[in-house]
């Protein structure tokens, strides 16, 4: 600092030469001219210029990037404008809802609404460990984003050889499924949907998915399903059943493949025309499957995730996935050759070859019949035999 009649300075800069020095518009600088140490204080020379003349350089303004919109309500009810992100929750947070920006093409009216009455929801003496919430939209669509539930649990009705796990009602076939990738934290538990319908927390038993079913005693397919759960390929029910003749949907059977190869790669995005109406429990096996060249979807652009998989599509989705070599116009040795689809027969005839699949009845293939459970486990621990040897 130095000070001039009266006013105070800052030094800017010293040297022999100096060409260019920044100040703004309207500052006040100071230059002392040819002052060394030989010569007197009373021969420097100051000379004061204000740039009161100059302009400023136009500078283009840095405009801030405006953080996500966000509307939030906690009685249950919100409306979301279009392209806007949206937190909704009910009960003192005993369920939050956060609705990603653009997770609809348009506004967003959501409720969320406490099921008073859960007699007929528990048909299996499910165990609850938090309310049943249904919740509810105006549009039909699933979300083209994953939508967060996050639900408080009696954390204290919990023992050491249980867990608890979020489920979805399915309101077709009256029963609860569980949804995976569950993350929590206390007595609080988080999962992705992209759908709306009703949700609860239930108790689970660490059992369950063990050996003890209820329902395959004396079953042909008792030792596989056992063997298969052990493995991690398929999950039993809440109420201590397998289902083991229950159909597999196309989704179901994804997931289980996935489940069986245990691919490291996450997958790639889906551009399915139908990927909305994927379960977000079955969107990273699908993502999998997709990017290993198991599953390519159907001409019209669809992968029809809850189409019922037929014993053609399991066979050709397996011969993918081993990597067979197949030939072209094949024929197979079953009854039923003719009908076989031309575009799965390569497959069956390649996985016949390697001892995977056999004939049923008067040795026929039955192309177009629907997978069962047992079906689906069985023929995928094969596929894992085989590749181990």
């Amino acid at each position: 600092e130095y000070s001039l009649d009266g006013e105070d300075y800052t030094l800017i800069t010293t040297g022999a030469s100096v060409d260019n020095i920044s100040v703004n518009a309207g500052d006040s600088i100071y230059v002392r001219i040819a002052a060394t140490m030989q010569q007197p204080a009373s021969d420097v020379q100051v000379l004061t210029v204000v740039l009161s003349d100059i302009k400023s350089t136009p500078t283009t303004p840095t405009i801030p990037t405006p953080s996500e919109t966000k509307v939030t309500s906690s009685n249950g009810q919100l409306t979301i404008p279009k392209g806007s992100a949206g937190e909704v929750s009910l009960e003192d947070s005993a369920i939050v809802v956060f609705i990603p920006s653009d997770a609809a093409s348009n506004e967003l009216k959501l409720t969320i609404e406490r099921v008073s009455d859960t007699k007929t929801l528990l048909p299996n003496n499910e165990i609850l460990v938090s309310s049943v919430f249904e919740l509810l939209k105006n549009i039909s669509d699933d979300f083209k984003k994953p939508v967060t539930l996050t639900f408080t649990f009696d954390s204290k009705n919990v023992n050491s050889n249980q867990r608890v796990a979020v489920f979805y009602f399915d309101e077709v076939k009256k029963t609860w499924v569980e949804i995976a990738g569950g993350k929590i934290n206390g007595n609080r538990i988080t999962v992705e949907v992209n759908h709306f319908t009703k949700f609860a927390v239930l108790l689970v038993d660490q059992t369950s998915n063990d050996v003890d079913f209820n329902d395959i005693s004396g079953y042909w397919a008792e030792d596989s399903i056992k063997q298969a759960v052990s493995k991690g390929i398929v999950k039993g029910y809440t109420d201590g059943s397998f289902k083991p003749r229950n159909s597999v949907t196309r989704a179901e059977f994804t997931v289980m493949l996935m489940n069986a190869l245990k691919p490291q790669t996450s997958g790639i995005e889906l551009t399915f025309t139908d990927t909305t109406k994927i379960g977000a429990w079955a969107q990273g096996a699908v993502a999998q499957a997709v990017q290993a060249g198991i599953i390519n979807g159907y001409s019209d652009g669809t992968f029809r995730p809850n189409a019922e998989m037929t014993r053609a599509e399991m066979a050709a989705m397996i011969s993918k996935a081993m990597g067979l070599s197949v030939e072209t116009n094949a024929v197979t040795d079953f009854a039923d050759d003719k009908d076989i689809p031309s575009w799965a027969k390569s497959a069956v005839a390649a996985i016949k070859k390697i001892g995977l699949i056999e004939g049923k009845g008067t040795n026929k293939f039955d192309p177009n019949a629907i997978t069962t459970r047992a079906e689906a486990v069985t023929l995928l621990l094969k596929m894992l035999a085989q590749q181990s040897n």
